[in-house]
């Protein structure tokens, strides 16, 4: 088990540069050997959609919205006032288990911790609903699995995992405030979300915790749910080149962001591509 980690807190930035780093620390990993937990925001509303969904089936036309498609699956997100975590490991990294389901199960106990240590009961899915567990939505946060959270009986949040042999990417998101009415004009089919999703600011009649409170008690659960400890630290040098070349090559393009037909030629390409840098 490795009980270093390193944490970046990244500034907020656009769609496109927040989904190239989070590829390119999971695309090095195997070179660099270097478990991540990435804290970042967004400088501007910004729509992610999950790998398999088509955006001409989700987004309603003529948006004013700039929107980016994920390396993991779920459904779509209006990214604002949130914070957004990744975190990059191998499974023997926080000796986690192979199988998926149990995977996220672990993976997300530190988030529960991390609300209740806010003072918010929440509960993973699972023991809350006894049906539609599953159920794909177009949005995000409308949807449960077994292990994301409910609070007072909504959803908070979500979360996506992509894998690669032993090697586990999962990102998700903390949200501060949903716009109900901005998500309804660009995401087809999301009605009556006041009813099925909250967030921080509706959950505490003082208002929301500010932005250093959430980002030092997120930490906190991270390092006392695992026993590992974080240090702060900066892209190495060739994360930041991969970055670079994953905006302009991949996550600026309608090729990956149109369709999900074009994804497989474009990650094989830039495959090839680091492998020669």
């Amino acid at each position: 088990m490795n009980t270093k980690w390193r944490l970046i807190l990244d500034d907020k930035c656009n769609g496109y540069y927040n989904m190239a780093v989070d590829e390119a620390i999971f695309s090095l990993y195997p070179e660099l050997k270097t478990p991540t937990l990435r804290i970042y925001g967004w400088s501007e509303p910004f729509l992610s959609l999950g790998y398999n969904q088509e955006q001409s089936e989700v987004l309603k036309p003529k948006i004013n919205i700039p929107f980016v498609r994920r390396i993991t699956g779920g459904a779509a997100i209006l990214h604002d006032c949130e914070i957004t975590y990744s975190l990059t490991c191998s499974l023997g990294d926080l000796n986690l288990p192979r199988e998926v389901k149990k995977s996220y199960e672990v993976l997300n106990s530190f988030i529960r911790n991390f609300y209740r240590k806010l003072g918010l009961k929440a509960e993973f899915a699972k023991d809350v609903f006894c049906e539609g567990l599953g159920r794909r939505e177009n949005f995000c946060f409308c949807s449960s699995e077994y292990f994301d959270f409910v609070i007072n009986g909504k959803k908070i949040g979500g979360n996506a995992q992509r894998r690669k042999k032993d090697l586990i990417f999962q990102h998700g998101s903390i949200p501060q405030k949903l716009n109900f009415s901005l998500i309804e004009n660009c995401i087809n089919d999301t009605a009556h979300l006041s009813e099925k999703t909250t967030f921080l600011e509706e959950l505490f009649e003082a208002g929301c915790p500010a932005n250093r409170e959430i980002i030092d008690g997120f930490c906190a659960a991270f390092e006392n749910s695992f026993n590992v400890r974080l240090e702060s630290a900066r892209l190495s040098a060739e994360e930041r080149h991969a970055s670079y070349g994953l905006m302009e090559t991949k996550y600026t393009t309608k090729e990956w962001n149109l369709s999900k037909i074009h994804n497989s030629a474009i990650n094989t390409g830039y495959q090839r591509g680091i492998n020669a840098c």
